[in-house]
């Protein structure tokens, strides 16, 4: 969880540069920011409304995704950071610490703020538009942070969102690897999420 309210910290410190659009997003490609624009991006609805009201992000997670993802600790959490737009929000805490590499899995279920937030508002990161099971959402980095960071925010309701980051542990884990994770964790989430709503 640690390197989620860091990043999302990081994120919430303005800076100019918003996301840009190019022709593949509606199709589920990506957008980028980093870069001065007053252009905004076009973030397309949820196929269908998945509030999160109610919902703990921990049991987004089934027995046999948990085994999937080789998890063996799950820590529930009512609040989040005190200093983010995370404050108060649901959030959960999956760990693979019993052989390498060690990973840990931050869940959040944001019920304050629609995705489009992340990609059209300035951010102290990089953003990019992309698809996780046909919903729209934004993958994120702190600009300057380094290799080990990358966030999902799946927008799954009018201005709610699902926060999924993977912290690799071990340092063999970077870059791509840790984004395609978190989608990964992002996209199971998602389906369990559909089976409740």
């Amino acid at each position: 969880m640690v390197a989620a309210v860091a990043l999302v910290a990081g994120c919430t410190v303005s800076q100019a540069g918003s996301a840009t659009s190019d022709s593949s997003t509606a199709g589920g490609g990506s957008t980028s920011t980093g870069n001065p624009s007053t252009s905004s991006v076009d973030v397309p609805p949820p196929p269908r409304d998945l509030s999160l009201d109610g919902i703990d992000p921990c049991t987004l997670f089934t027995t046999a995704q948990r085994s999937d993802l080789q998890i063996n600790e799950v820590t529930p959490d009512d609040g989040g950071d005190a200093g983010t737009i995370y404050k108060d929000m649901k959030n959960c805490t999956l760990d693979k610490d019993a052989e390498e590499p060690f990973i840990s899995y931050s869940v959040i279920a944001v019920t304050n703020v629609d995705v489009a937030w992340w990609i059209n508002e300035p951010h102290n990161a990089d953003v990019k538009l992309i698809s996780v099971g046909g919903y729209p959402a934004a993958q994120f980095h702190l600009l300057g942070g380094g290799k080990h960071e990358c966030a999902i925010a799946v927008g799954v309701a009018k201005n709610q969102h699902l926060h999924v980051e993977m912290e690799p542990i071990s340092d063999d884990i970077t870059g791509d690897a840790i984004c395609q994770g978190g989608k990964e964790a992002a996209e199971m989430a998602l389906q369990t999420l559909q089976t409740m709503r």
